[in-house]
């Protein structure tokens, strides 16, 4: 086959010039761009529908990293390759993982994601709309609790600060 690729001359790190061909980067990328994501369900998914305590879930998610769990949390929904169950699955974790109480950030930063990633489908998913509401009362309820705790934490302070002058 005939090419009429340019060649492109680019410097590595030893300082010597390796010839590079435009198109064949180009052809390569476009493979790479057509490619699925993933086939089949992840082991995230897998723990993520089997999952019997939300602790060990969290702890698995933690281990996990930030790339990955990003992902994961945008392949859940139907259009992007999951499944509705996976997304009521998620919702119910995240409904727990606020109960929990223990690491809160992590909680909130894996809703900050999912809601990212998946909120068109649960705009029109009806039936996650309830699950949502539940999730929102919850993280309102904690966000005032926190905020009165430094409330609390800024008028001790300011007594102390107060008592010692």
């Amino acid at each position: 086959r005939e090419s009429s690729a340019q060649a492109v001359v680019s410097t590595q790190s030893t300082g010597e010039l390796v010839p590079k061909f435009v198109e064949e980067e180009k052809e390569k990328e476009e493979e790479r761009s057509t490619k699925p994501l993933r086939v089949g369900e992840s082991d995230f998914q897998t723990q993520l529908l089997q999952y019997e305590d939300a602790r060990a879930l969290l702890k698995y998610m933690k281990d996990m990293a930030t790339p990955t769990i990003d992902l994961e949390l945008q392949s859940l929904s139907p259009m992007d390759g999951g499944s509705h169950d996976l997304v009521m699955r998620f919702l119910e974790f995240l409904i727990t993982a606020h109960t929990l109480k223990t690491s809160f950030d992590l909680a909130q930063a894996y809703t900050n994601v999912f809601l990212k990633y998946n909120r068109r489908y649960l705009m029109e998913e009806g039936s996650l709309r309830e699950k949502l509401s539940t999730l929102r009362d919850l993280h309102k309820d904690q966000w005032r609790k926190l905020q009165r705790k430094c409330q609390e934490v800024v008028c001790v302070t300011n007594f102390l600060k107060n008592v010692a002058l």
